[in-house]
């Protein structure tokens, strides 16, 4: 299948300087929030209440998927820098395409990653930030909705992906967001990666109930928002919260521009290094 234009360029990330320094060399209850706002790569307002509703679960981390940078954005980073979450990196928008922003309250620092020749819609939907001198690092991805003919894209990108994984599996780092994939997904739909994953060395923090996805006509369930955590990083805890719904207008979750997943919240600690005996 061709490639459309523009597959190969890079994204552009704005960052803020740090405003909260407790980088550490060990974590403990590092807690993260990633959420799919479903803004479907169009400009959408943001409703005060995706702030309150961030601020309700206190994160070090958000990882926000399927965002577009519109008029609110400016007033949206500075409601979230009154909760702490005063950095921030951002991808770049081709036009046409979603977005992903990361906020935290640890300053940041944005790793380049080798673009995939794959599509347009797949650089957006990734970035890749690290917190301190050898602390963690956060892959922050979401699977552009590749369906039908566009399926063999799909399978590309996760192998893109796969092949990522390894290059940060031995250090302190997650892979988290939308892949688009849910457990016991047919090979063709790629289902068989997230095993793959797995077997790679990579730990599926999965909650033990609920979902991260319905539809809004049919009431279909998918579990398709996920975190994967390095042999380093022990999970402590991991949810997928609707709870935002009542903060929410009667029938948001059926509004294109309004989220339709569920908040993935993850606390984890990360396991000490080996100390070295003087000889």
């Amino acid at each position: 299948m061709g490639l459309r234009d523009g597959a190969t360029k890079r994204p552009t990330v704005r960052r803020t300087s740090g405003t909260w320094s407790s980088c550490r060399d060990t974590l403990t209850g590092m807690k993260i929030l990633a959420w799919n706002l479903n803004h479907r790569a169009a400009k959408r307002r943001i409703p005060t209440w995706i702030g309150t509703a961030i601020a309700e679960q206190a994160p070090d981390v958000v990882v926000l998927t399927e965002y577009v940078e519109g008029l609110d954005h400016a007033s949206f980073l500075e409601t979230l820098k009154v909760q702490g979450l005063g950095n921030y990196s951002l991808t770049s928008q081709p036009g046409g395409e979603n977005q992903l922003l990361i906020v935290s309250r640890d300053a940041q620092r944005h790793c380049q990653l080798n673009a995939p020749d794959i599509h347009r819609s797949v650089m957006p939907n990734i970035l890749e930030v690290s917190f301190g001198g050898g602390g963690v690092t956060i892959l922050g991805f979401r699977m552009p909705a590749f369906e039908y003919k566009d399926r063999l894209l799909k399978r590309q990108t996760w192998d893109w992906l796969l092949t990522e994984s390894d290059r940060l599996r031995d250090r302190p780092a997650l892979l988290v967001g939308d892949f688009n994939t849910a457990p016991g997904d047919p090979k063709a739909d790629c289902g068989d990666c997230l095993e793959e994953l797995v077997g790679r060395g990579w730990q599926h923090a999965r909650p033990a109930t609920g979902y991260s996805w319905r539809h809004s006509q049919s009431g279909n369930k998918r579990l398709i928002d996920h975190i994967f955590l390095s042999a380093s990083l022990v999970p402590r805890r991991v949810e997928y919260l609707w709870e935002f719904e009542r903060l929410a207008p009667p029938g948001a979750s059926r509004k294109i521009g309004l989220p339709d997943h569920a908040m993935l919240v993850a606390e984890f600690d990360q396991v000490p290094a080996p100390s070295r005996v003087a000889k």
